[in-house]
């Protein structure tokens, strides 16, 4: 029964983030959910890098002429 209620709050979070909802709940399954598949911030690709120089050098020879 309990895996039933963690698994309907981890679909709860999806759903709210997919709505475009700020999390409603504090509840550990409705974060995962909530946070799970959201896109990769800058702190997910800077932790790769020793210095914020290092990282803006490795964006400028990976730009795009378009962006």
């Amino acid at each position: 029964m309990f895996n039933y209620l963690r698994q309907e709050q981890f679909q709860k979070g999806q759903r709210d983030r997919d709505a475009g909802l700020l999390p409603r709940m504090q509840d550990e399954s409705y974060l995962s959910g909530y946070l799970k598949g959201r896109p990769e911030g800058l702190d997910e690709t800077i932790q790769y890098f020793a210095s914020v120089d290092e990282y803006l050098i490795w964006k400028q020879r990976t730009r795009r002429p378009w962006s």
